[in-house]
């Protein structure tokens, strides 16, 4: 269990930083490809629990300029 928590917060984590080669995602963006991924990608439970905690505000979301 916690290496599929890990994978979310991994994938989370790159995609919403800047790399060298790419920009940062919108968090919002990567949020849906997370959900997309679950059952395929991701553990469907992590995910769910991955969305509660992005609603409820206890994801931290990097200073994102839109």
């Amino acid at each position: 269990m916690g290496a599929r928590i890990l994978a979310v917060a991994d994938v989370y984590d790159a995609l919403t930083s800047d790399r060298p080669y790419r920009k940062a995602m919108a968090p919002l963006e990567v949020k849906e490809i997370i959900v997309k991924g679950a059952g395929k990608d991701f553990d469907p439970v992590v995910v769910r629990a991955f969305l509660k905690a992005f609603e409820r505000g206890e994801i931290d979301v990097p200073n994102f300029v839109v």
